[in-house]
Order: C-alpha cells, then sequence, then structure tokens
C-alpha cells in the first residue's frame, strides 16, 4: 500500500490581486511623482514631483516614492535605506511605469543615396549604440542583411581559401568595408563567437585583425564552419530602418522607412544603467518597466529587492573583446573570450542577499541576469530573448557561492540558459541552489554546450542543481558539468530533446571527482547516453543512481573509490505518462514504481516498499518547473500530428517529437517545396519552430507558413522567414487558430531543406497540457507549494490567465477533503463567470483522477478559473487539462 503524499504549501502570490501602492506601505514619508508635477512642488498625491529623482534628493530610510504613469528619461540613483528601513520606488498602479534609457533624435536631413542623417551625441562608448524606430527595435546596418530577429540571424558563408585572418567569398559585394567590425562563427568547433576589424578590402576578400585565431577549434579558414558578418559600416546601409554611427562626424545614419522619415519616431540609447544601485543598499523596486536601458546593484548592495520589474532591451553591444585582465579570476589566455560581456550586460544583481523576483527580462544581446556575490536570491522570473552575439553570456549568469536561483522561465537564448564562468568567477562555486527552472530553446547561436552549462574545474561543493526542466534545444546535452569540474550534486532533473546526453560530466582528459546524478528522467531525443561520466582521468566518488533514460548510464571506471553506477532502469518504454510531451512521470505499472534504492538526502518522500526511479515519485503530487507569470507557459500540446512532403517523401519524422529524427527533401531547396502538418484538432498558435538540427547543411533560406482549418482552403501566408540558424522562429501576429499549416520554401538552396522537429507555442498555456494548479497565475485563499495546492475552501480559487482551449472534457487530478456536496467548477472569464463543467468531491483518500463533459465545447483563449464549493474544506488540487 502507497502512503498518501502531504504536500509542504507556501503562500500563493497572487500577481494580479492588488494594486502596487496597497503594498508600498511602510513608515515613513510617501512622494508621489507624476509627469503633470513640478519637482518644487510637496510630492502630495494632489501636488506631486515631476521626476524620479527630484523624490531621490528628498528621501530618507523608510521614505517612498510612489511614481503614477507615465514614462521618465532619466537615471534613477537611489540613496541608501537602513535594513528595518528601506527605500522604495513602486509604480503608484494606475498604468505602467516607464524608465526609458533613450533619448530622441531629430533633426534629421536628406545625406544623399537614399539615407537620412542627424547630428547627435551618443554615448562615449559606439560598442554599446542601440536605435529605435517606432518602439522597435533597429538593426545596425550589417552585411548579409537579417530578419529583424536576431536569434534567427542570416550568415554569409567564407570559401575555403580563407585562412585564420582573411576571408575570401565570392558573394562579398564590392564596396568600402574597411574598419567594420567582421562577426565569425567559424572553425572546427564553435563553441563562441568573436570578432575583429576589417583591415583590407579589395573584390571578394577581406582582411582583418583580432578575433580568437586559435586553430582549431575556432578560427576562420578551411574549416566545417566558415560563418561570419559585417556590421559598423556605412556601406551596409541598404535595408529601411538599418542605422549606422559615424562617432567621428557624432553623425547618425539611417534608411529611412518607405515614405520617408516625417511622421516616423527615432530614439537612441543614452542611459546604460536607468536604475543604478551600484552603490545603494536597503532598496525596494517594485512594478517598474525598463526600455533601452538597465538595472544593476553594486559589489557592496545588500538587501536590495526587484520586485515585478519588466525590462526590454536591456543590453546592445556590436563587439566581443577579451575580458580585461582585471576581470578575470584566473590567468588570462586567449579562450577567455569566450566570458566578453558577462560582466557588462544584463539586468545586474551584485553584492550579498540581494533579490530579482516575479520580473520579466528579454531582449538582450548579452546576460538576461547576472547575479554575482554571496546569498542572492533569482526566484520567479521569466527570461527570454537573449544572449544573441554568441559569447558566454546566459538567461542567468551565476558567479559566486549561496545563491539561489529557483522557479525561472528562460527560453531562447543563444548559448546556455544558466551559465557560469570560471573565467570571472575563480574555480569556488560552493553551496549554490539552482532549482526548479525550466530552460528551454537554449543554443540558438552556438553548437557545443546545453541548456544548463558549468565550466570549468569548478568545485561544486555543497551546490545542489535540482528538479529542473531542459528541452527543445539545439546544444549536445540538458545539463552539462564540463572540463574537470567536481563535487557536484545532481537529482530529479529532467530532460528532452536535448540532443546526445541527459546529462555530462565531462572529465575532458582530466578528473571528474564526487560527481551525483539520482533520481532523474529522461525522455525522448536523446540518443547516447542518458547520464554519462566521460574522459575523466580520476571519477573518484562519483555516483549515478535511480535514473530513468532510453540510453545508457555509464561511467569511466577510474578513481578510488570508484564510480557506482547501479538501479537505473534503461528503457525506450519506462511507463511514462506522455514522453512527447515532456510528462515524464509514471504510469500506473510502470517498471519503475518501488525500484529504486535509498540515498540519503535524496529519497526522502518515499511512497510505498521503496523509492522510485526517476524524478516523479508514483502517487505524489506532480511538481513544476519555471514561473507562474504570464508568458510562463506557451508550448502547445503535441498531438496525432503527420506531415505530408510535397516531394512524396516520408515527413513523419518532421512530427514525432524527436529532435534526433531527420527528414531530408528528395532535391535541391527551390521555392515552392512544402511541408503540410495535420494537427489532428484545431490549435492556437502565434509562433512555430522549425527546427534543422546542428548541421547547419540543410538549414532553409527562407520560406512562409500559411494555415488552414480545412486542409482545403488557404489564406495569404502568416509569417515570412528569411536567415539560416539551428531553428528558425515563423510569428504569427496576434494568434491563429487552425487544424493545418503549411511551410513552403521561397527560396532556393545548394542542398535539400532538412526538418528535425517542428514546434508550436502561444500566448498562454494550452488547456490540452497538463495545468499544475501551482503554476496558476493568480489565486485566493489558497496554499501552494513545489506540487500542488493546500486544501482549497469554499469560494477559494486558482486561475489560468489566457488558456487556449479546444475540447469538450475536463480532468482534474485532486485530493478530496470534504464529506458531501463539494465540488470544483470551472468558471471561464471571471471567478463568477460562466460555469463550463463541474466536478463532484466527495470523501477523503488518496489523490485521484475525475473527468467530466464540459456543458459544450469550449473554444479560444479564456481565463480559467477553477473554483471551490462546499461548506468548508474541499480538496487540494494537482493539475487539470481539457481535452476533446
Amino acid at each position: 500500500m502507497r502512503l498518501r503524499h502531504l504536500s509542504v504549501p507556501a503562500a500563493v502570490t497572487a500577481l494580479l490581486a492588488s494594486p502596487v501602492q496597497a503594498q508600498a506601505a511602510q513608515s515613513g514619508h510617501t512622494y508621489h511623482v507624476a509627469p503633470r508635477g513640478n519637482d518644487h512642488a510637496y510630492g502630495t498625491q494632489a501636488s506631486p514631483l515631476r521626476t524620479i529623482g527630484a523624490c531621490l534628493d528628498r528621501v530618507r530610510p523608510g521614505d517612498t516614492c510612489l511614481i503614477h504613469q507615465g514614462t521618465y528619461r532619466e537615471q534613477l540613483t537611489p540613496p541608501s535605506g537602513t535594513e528595518g528601513a528601506p527605500v522604495t520606488i513602486a509604480a503608484y498602479g494606475d498604468g505602467p511605469v516607464t524608465v526609458d534609457g533613450t533619448d530622441k533624435v531629430t533633426g534629421w536631413k536628406d545625406a544623399g543615396g537614399g539615407l537620412v542623417a542627424a547630428d547627435t551625441d551618443l554615448p562615449p562608448d559606439p560598442d554599446f549604440n542601440a536605435v529605435f524606430l517606432d518602439n522597435a527595435r533597429a538593426a545596425e546596418g550589417r552585411w548579409p542583411n537579417s530578419g529583424a530577429d536576431p536569434l534567427n540571424a542570416t550568415w554569409a558563408e567564407a570559401d575555403t581559401t580563407s585562412t585564420d585572418q582573411h576571408i575570401d567569398d565570392t558573394d562579398l559585394p564590392d564596396a568600402n568595408w574597411t574598419g567594420a567590425t567582421v562577426h565569425l562563427w567559424a572553425g572546427s568547433n564553435p563553441w563562441a563567437q568573436q570578432t575583429g576589424t576589417v583591415t583590407a578590402d579589395s573584390p571578394g576578400k577581406l582582411d582583418f585583425k583580432g578575433g580568437n585565431y586559435r586553430c582549431p577549434p575556432l578560427c576562420m579558414g578551411n574549416q566545417t564552419y566558415r560563418n561570419y558578418y559585417l556590421v559598423g559600416t556605412k556601406a551596409a546601409l541598404d535595408e529601411p530602418g538599418e542605422w549606422f554611427y559615424d562617432k567621428a562626424a557624432h553623425r547618425l545614419y539611417l534608411v529611412p522607412p518607405r515614405g520617408g522619415i516625417a511622421g516616423h519616431t527615432v530614439t537612441a540609447k543614452h542611459r546604460l544603467w536607468g536604475v543604478d544601485l551600484r552603490d545603494s543598499s536597503y532598496v525596494t523596486v517594485r512594478g517598474l518597466n525598463l526600455w533601452g536601458t538597465s538595472l544593476r546593484t553594486g559589489p557592496s548592495s545588500k538587501g536590495v529587492v526587484v520586485d515585478r520589474l519588466h525590462a526590454t532591451y536591456i543590453s546592445e553591444f556590436s563587439t566581443l573583446p577579451m575580458p580585461p585582465d582585471s576581470d578575470l579570476a584566473i590567468e588570462p589566455f586567449e579562450g577567455h573570450i569566450v566570458a566578453s560581456r558577462i560582466l557588462d550586460s544584463g539586468v545586474q544583481i551584485l553584492g550579498t542577499g540581494n533579490t530579482l523576483k516575479n520580473s520579466e527580462i528579454s531582449q538582450s544581446a548579452g546576460d538576461g541576469v547576472l547575479v554575482r556575490g554571496t546569498g542572492n536570491t533569482v526566484t520567479n522570473n521569466y527570461i527570454h530573448d537573449v544572449g544573441w552575439m554568441g559569447s558566454y553570456t546566459p538567461g542567468i549568469e551565476i558567479n559566486g557561492n549561496g545563491h539561489t536561483v529557483t522557479h525561472n522561465t528562460i527560453r531562447r537564448t543563444g548559448r546556455a540558459a544558466i551559465d557560469t564562468a570560471w573565467q570571472l568567477n575563480g574555480t569556488e562555486f560552493h553551496d549554490n541552489r539552482i532549482a526548479y527552472n525550466d530552460i528551454s530553446e537554449a543554443m540558438r547561436t552556438s553548437r557545443d554546450g546545453s541548456p544548463l552549462y558549468v565550466c570549468c574545474s569548478l568545485n561544486g561543493t555543497g551546490t545542489s542543481i535540482d528538479h529542473n526542466t531542459a528541452h527543445d534545444a539545439d546544444g549536445q546535452n540538458g545539463y552539462y558539468i564540463d572540463n574537470y569540474s567536481g563535487h557536484f550534486r545532481l537529482h530529479h532533473n529532467v530532460a528532452w530533446n536535448t540532443g546526445s546526453r541527459g546529462v555530462y560530466f565531462n572529465g575532458h582528459t582530466g578528473p571528474s571527482i564526487a560527481n551525483e546524478d539520482h533520481n532523474s528522467s529522461y525522455g525522448v531525443g536523446i540518443n547516447v547516453v542518458s547520464s554519462a561520466i566521460g574522459g575523466a582521468t580520476d571519477a573518484s566518488g562519483s555516483y549515478l543512481s535511480n535514473i530513468i533514460g532510453p540510453r545508457p548510464v555509464t561511467a569511466t571506471q577510474t578513481g578510488d573509490p570508484l564510480p557506482i553506477v547501479r538501479s537505473n532502469l534503461i528503457s525506450e518504454k519506462p511507463g511514462y505518462r506522455d514522453a512527447v510531451n515532456g510528462e515524464l512521470w509514471l504510469a500506473p505499472g510502470s517498471p519503475a514504481i518501488d525500484a529504486g534504492e535509498v540515498v540519503d538526502g535524496i529519497t526522502t518522500d518515499t511512497l510505498g516498499t521503496a523509492p522510485d526511479q526517476g524524478a516523479y515519485e508514483y502517487g505524489a503530487p506532480i511538481w513544476s518547473t519555471g514561473c507562474d507569470l504570464p508568458g510562463c507557459r506557451q508550448g502547445v500540446r503535441h498531438g496525432n500530428w503527420t506531415a505530408t512532403a510535397s516531394d512524396g517523401t516520408d515527413a513523419s519524422a518532421t512530427v514525432d517529437g524527436d529532435i534526433n529524427t531527420r527528414w531530408t527533401g528528395a532535391a535541391p531547396q527551390a521555392a515552392g517545396q512544402s511541408l503540410t502538418v495535420d494537427l489532428g484538432e484545431s490549435k492556437t498558435f502565434d509562433r512555430l519552430s522549425l527546427d534543422a538540427g546542428r548541421d547547419t547543411r540543410g538549414q532553409p533560406y527562407g520560406f512562409t507558413v500559411s494555415v488552414s482549418r480545412d486542409g482545403t482552403h488557404w489564406g495569404e501566408p502568416l509569417a515570412r522567414v528569411s536567415g539560416r540558424s539551428f531553428t528558425q522562429d515563423a510569428v504569427v501576429p496576434g494568434q491563429t487558430t487552425a487544424r493545418y499549416v503549411r511551410i513552403t520554401l521561397t527560396a532556393s538552396g545548394p542542398t535539400p531543406w532538412v526538418v528535425n522537429d517542428i514546434r508550436l507555442y502561444g500566448d498562454g498555456p494550452d488547456a490540452a497540457s497538463t495545468l499544475q494548479a501551482e503554476q496558476a497565475t493568480s489565486g485566493r485563499g489558497v496554499e501552494r507549494g513545489t506540487a500542488a495546492t493546500g486544501v482549497l475552501g469554499s469560494g477559494d480559487w486558482v486561475a489560468f490567465r489566457k488558456a487556449n482551449i479546444s475540447g469538450k472534457h475536463l480532468t482534474v487530478r485532486l485530493d478530496p477533503a470534504c464529506a458531501r456536496a463539494c465540488s470544483f467548477q470551472l468558471r471561464l472569464d471571471a471567478p463568477d463567470g460562466p460555469v463550463a463543467a463541474v466536478v463532484p468531491v466527495t470523501g477523503t483518500g488518496d489523490w485521484q483522477e475525475q473527468s467530466v463533459p464540459l456543458k459544450r465545447e469550449v473554444t479560444g483563449a479564456h481565463d480559467l478559473y477553477l473554483v471551490a464549493k462546499g461548506t468548508g474544506r474541499v480538496a487540494a488540487l494537482d493539475w487539470l487539462t481539457i481535452r476533446p
């Protein structure tokens, strides 16, 4: 008999429930700031100040600045509060409060050649310039041209006659390229990118200086990868919106939109740090938006809390220089170029005991977040579209000891989602907790790495990497502890569609000591080993157990004591609930149930006669990963999809949910070739990802995406994509609902096109997927933990924002606590909205699933409220789904 699981709850954060000003009250004086104000006013709500800076000039410990709706083009440098009386800067709650790091550029004049120009002073370091046209990122002039998404880059390919500081390319336009920045992604194994400066040019040829010319694995020349592009020169201006800044003349050139510059707004970055807390401690920043700028604390900062920040276009740069020797923690050598820009990009949480939470961070050439120092916390954040310049700048960079990085969703990163750089951190990495993070769509501009990457020679004593999910990434592994690192304990992690391995401890002809992986689950899209210690000269004290995976679990048998590898289940069919959709918890009858061994500190919540193998204990609530903010849930559930190729070849590999299987067209790419996908049922989505694998051959040169509801009538294309990368995204304006999707090539290429996997994403969770209760975007009167809620009482509810629905049946997993006459009501769009279904709840007992038909089929996007009804305690909730 299996024992009943009791969840340990934590208080819900109802993000949408209350205005910010209600939470800003504290002892001390409160000042108001509004665009209608005056900096000589009293600062009351009736007579507010005009600038936030004027408020910060007045505040003392315990005081508050409440900021009313508006845009504030200023840099905030708050004074310190004290531990018991912080200084607070908070949005009032009457609308968005934006700290804008840009200023308007005016005085545009015709500059000839189809260009306009304005005389303006941009920041002293032109490497960090950023320009925006009509509130959208404008691309620096570049050849070859690329699309608007910097993570869908278009590259030129040098000829094989190129050498380490020379490029031959017969496709290179004849222009003056001298002085341009050349961006290189080249070599036999290009695990990082680099930049140099063009020193001379002639037709079809470039000489350049800089970059990392260590050959191999990183260099230009007759290598497997010979990719590059050019920026930073007037010669590259040929597309509307492209810009070039002549730093000597202090002149900004722009290719105007079609129809001219009149009526358009151009802004340029002037403030790198819109909120500069480098010399501040005990400050709370809540509810602010940042645009074209970022926030930082400093090495001496303490007790800073950043809550509900919404930061967009935080960092932009065009070069990847070697880090200064003063930034390095170990002796410099040229391989340290990988750490370029880690310390001067992203939202930066430095110092001791500081917190970043409940925030959305997006659009950065470098880091999403840098956490550095001791004892900082980064939790419940949504971090995406960062690191596109291709160095080791990740979603979250962790340097130092004692940090807590939990419950973050990180997706669409140039390289890793979570990373540490030993060049900057040093060899210690003690007592860090990295847990309950969802990391996906990583490695968009690199090939040798993983969503979670640790390197190198680090001592991870006391560090726990646990309860994370890694998936749908273009690297080699899900979790990668690289090059001589030891004493890392991994457990209860999950990975699928991560390439060769689930986790890899790489000794790389050196030691890999005392590394552990326990109770982890690995699924489809892993084709070499599930968990491995490889290449180690000494793997003493390592231990791999209770792992489920489709491929072997292995360890180099060196050391004293020898590594332990036991109690693992190697099976293509281990009894997962739904492997293709990443639901790697156990179904009834799985051979992993009660088949594990006891591991001290790991198998602490055993149900039944013995621990289970894998990451989820059968019969317990299903723990979840990632944040609970809007946008954190976007994957569209994979059903019985089928694909048809226009050339008649078998295209099933494109929709089998496995990134390691591949479809290849029958002939070289040509406009009009197509793939048509039948989703089996209507799905709502706003983005399609076409994964062409890690081999650059066969990536499409351009395509469109069209949809149909019946497979016969097709409208105009909803999205057009150019550029070639491992994964290319087609973004659909708004959202569309359709059963059939067609991908049609628009350009020719020298080789047949290839597709490894097609994925769909939507704005809001797919209700056909498992909606886990502890990830509800709001709730009332309910407690929850890392798995499931506490018991809901009558009138309590949890809600999921903008869930995409197409179904007739509701299934709920619950733990009843009601003697009689209780239920869960599924209501649409409000706690008192229309009732779509009623689930009876009776008795008390173990976790159970109950299914009921909906009163009518529901389609479209709705806010879902599951409301408890009864006379007292009703039930705890684990998850729900709505399916046909």
